[in-house]
């Protein structure tokens, strides 16, 4: 349901009939639980709201006309309102079936008639752009999930060596988990390998087999995790376990094969996550109470990893860091906020 204001490039409109229906829309919208939309057919072309184009970017706005976020559409599909089922709906963010259809029966009956054979054009869309009128209501909706990520290379670092393998589990503060990838890399041709790094790895004959099998050009397989990243719902925040090791690795290789980064900063071009990450080792560390020199991964108990034994193998290490991400955050939620006055920090 939408209502188109202007119809030049980009399409400024909201959704909804009303300043109150617009503003719970952008909510669901902003809080990644709304990602598709319909509007009745009859409402398009010749004078109407300009038809939805795959790729096309739009600008939404709030109640009272204030452009709140971009959204980019995904796909396009007109079909009788009666075949619209749950599979679309529930996309849709507004309830069960039987709630989201007395609501648009309810929405086209005041906008130009209900039928149930009426054509409906059915867009699907993602969020791209949080805009300044949007902000606020985004801070307040919006459910962060963490993209923990372990990665396995042939050497130290990203200038010299490859990055064999990595995984990551999006996982949400609550424990939830909203996917996986994992992926093996062909090595760099313009890179070696580090002596000492494979000494260790011939003891790791397994996790070797792993970080090495199936292996895809890396070319391929980062816009393809950047993509991935994108379709997960609300903000995204990058996790490792160091942000040092793993994180510097990510950053390099979504830079140099997929135009993006492992953080958001005030640089142009594509960002798909949000803030400057996470370091579970940091994090680890000090929720632990613990001096600087006994920190470390291996220092927290078993049951913070679930069990999950830490083999190498990089879909192994990103869920048992995963789960240690869960048990910190339950940590920090449980301490007292920080107040004050206004930063220093600009």
């Amino acid at each position: 349901m939408a209502n188109a204001l202007t119809t030049r490039e980009p399409i400024r409109f909201s959704f909804g009939d009303t300043p109150e229906l617009a503003d719970d829309l952008l909510a669901l919208v902003l809080a990644g639980k709304k990602t598709a939309t319909c509007g009745a057919l009859r409402d398009y072309g010749q004078g109407g709201e300009p038809m939805p184009e795959v790729g096309r970017r739009d600008v939404v706005l709030n109640g009272k006309g204030e452009e709140a976020c971009v959204i980019e559409t995904i796909s396009v599909e007109t079909k009788r309102f009666d075949d619209i089922d749950p599979s679309f709906t529930d996309l849709e963010g507004e309830g069960p079936y039987a709630e989201w259809r007395a609501g648009h029966e309810a929405f086209f009956a005041r906008n130009g008639g209900f039928s149930p054979d009426m054509q409906v054009v059915c867009e699907t869309f993602r969020l791209v752009t949080v805009l300044p009128a949007g902000r606020a209501v985004y801070h307040r909706v919006a459910t962060p999930i963490f993209i923990v990520t372990d990665i396995e290379s042939d050497g130290p670092t990203p200038l010299h060596n490859s990055m064999l393998s990595f995984a990551s589990v999006a996982v949400t503060a609550d424990g939830a988990r909203h996917g996986e990838f994992e992926a093996v890399l062909t090595p760099r041709p313009d890179r070696k390998q580090n002596e000492t790094t494979m000494a260790w790895w011939a003891t790791q004959p397994e996790a070797w087999a792993a970080a090495t099998y199936n292996a895809e050009d890396p070319a391929i397989v980062m816009p393809r995790y950047a993509d991935w990243v994108e379709s997960l719902p609300g903000p995204k925040v990058f996790v490792a376990a160091p942000m040092i090791f793993d994180g510097l690795w990510m950053d390099h290789y979504l830079d140099e094969y997929a135009g993006t980064r492992a953080l958001s900063g005030p640089f142009k071009g594509r960002q798909i996550f949000r803030g400057g990450g996470i370091c579970l080792y940091t994090m680890a560390g000090t929720l632990r109470g613990a001096p600087y020199l006994d920190w470390g991964m291996s220092k927290l108990p078993a049951e913070f990893y679930g069990h999950i034994p830490h083999t190498h193998r990089a879909i192994d290490d990103a869920r048992g860091f995963a789960n240690v991400l869960v048990e910190l955050l339950q940590l920090s939620s449980a301490l007292p906020p920080i107040t004050g006055s206004v930063s220093d920090f600009r």
